[in-house]
């Protein structure tokens, strides 16, 4: 699996050079938390709203419709 998240327009690959949610493997935290609760509509990753990106030595904080998720 790839992980893009748009860094300030640009659709940046996150898989191997981010992390996320203090400091993460982004592969590794969405296959342990895209998982939906029952009878819910959002991911407990999401519940939020928005996950922290540390990516390139800063922090951004974005909102679900910011990551896509490529299987290989």
């Amino acid at each position: 699996m790839r992980i893009y998240a748009n860094l300030l327009g640009n659709w940046t690959d996150i898989t191997e050079a981010g992390t996320v949610a203090d400091f993460q493997n982004p592969v590794t935290y969405f296959k342990e938390n895209l998982t939906f609760d029952k009878n819910s509509s959002i991911a407990k990753c999401f519940e939020y709203g928005y996950i922290h990106v540390q990516y390139n030595g800063k922090d951004y904080r974005l909102a679900p419709e910011h990551f896509q998720f490529v299987s290989e």
